[in-house]
């Protein structure tokens, strides 16, 4: 009966994945949101890159000034380029968690609307995600604080640490799944996100597994192709690659690219549709005939999506 249970929500989920993909191909625009976030992710990545040879060719003079003038030991050297190397850490990795967080939440926000049936856009999305910068940019800082703490259990060998990485990788998973949702739809600081992210994901763990299988059946199959397609092909049946391989790498890097943007979107979509089932009791409209019989409901209808007594749109927190 157990069995029956979990396969049923893990069922539903796989529906919820298929009902997403339907959504996405009516509703293509909403792909601009995370090919925005790749762009500025590259640009962004570009900048910090340079940002870095700066500041680290600044710590090697600053450093040889000190030993020059102060005489200095090597362990202090040492000690101040790590320091260099955690403070440039960390600021890449808020970076990159901001920045992510915000075009997802632009997504999310346009695709809450979309389930309402109001009129929304790639500036309304993006408006709506601004709406929310300052529980984003407190997001970032929790990300780049725990992205440093995997960085240090990396760091470590043996069965136990990697037992370890498993296990704290599993955790923030779960923790993090609806924390996008979370922060466009409730009026609450991190803290709260995350324990309210922690309790939707408990609530329909079974179909969240449904949803990442259902995506992933669909994404991993064809980037398999593409990538045999691509560099396998080549590799394998021409006598010399090199004059295809430039030219087959580079469209195998764009057509992943691709399947990430639409991995992205769905997943977003399924996110949103599962949050505002669990938050109100209800599916939206575009996942007609999927029974909510087998999702864990909540029923939290004074704060879902489809209805909000103190008048916010998605994305005013």
């Amino acid at each position: 009966m157990v069995l029956q249970s979990i396969f049923a929500r893990i069922k539903t989920g796989f529906t919820i994945a298929k009902a997403s993909f339907g959504v996405l191909r009516s509703e293509k625009w909403l792909l601009v949101f995370p090919l925005l976030y790749g762009l500025t992710w590259t640009v962004g990545i570009a900048l910090l890159i340079a940002g870095l040879l700066v500041a680290l060719v600044g710590a090697g003079i600053g450093v040889g000034v000190l030993e020059q003038f102060t005489g200095a030991s090597d362990g202090t050297v040492d000690g101040v380029f790590q320091v260099v190397a955690i403070l440039a850490s960390f600021g890449v990795m808020f970076v990159a968690t901001a920045v992510a967080t915000f075009f997802s939440a632009a997504l999310v926000h346009s695709v809450g609307k979309l389930f309402q049936g109001q009129e929304t856009s790639v500036r309304d999305g993006l408006a709506g995600a601004w709406a929310s910068h300052r529980t984003i940019l407190a997001w970032g800082v929790v990300g780049a604080v725990v992205g440093l703490i995997f960085q240090a259990l990396e760091s470590r060998d043996g069965l136990g640490a990697q037992i370890a990485r498993g296990i704290a990788g599993f955790a923030w998973f779960a923790m993090t799944f609806f924390i996008v949702p979370v922060i466009v739809f409730q009026d609450g600081g991190v803290r709260e996100s995350m324990r309210e992210s922690v309790t939707t994901f408990r609530e329909t763990w079974g179909e969240v597994g449904g949803v990442s299988l259902g995506i992933g059946l669909v994404i991993v199959p064809l980037a398999l192709v593409v990538l045999a397609t691509g560099i396998g092909a080549p590799l394998f049946f021409l006598e010399d690659p090199s004059g295809v391989l430039p030219y087959s790498v580079a469209v195998t890097v764009l057509l992943l690219g691709a399947l990430v943007v639409v991995h992205t979107a769905a997943t977003a979509i399924a996110k949103t549709a599962l949050y505002q089932y669990a938050d109100g009791g209800e599916l939206p409209p575009q996942f007609d005939g999927i029974d909510p019989q087998n999702l864990a409901s909540r029923k939290r209808g004074s704060k879902s999506v489809s209805s909000d007594p103190s008048g916010q749109q998605p994305g005013q927190i």
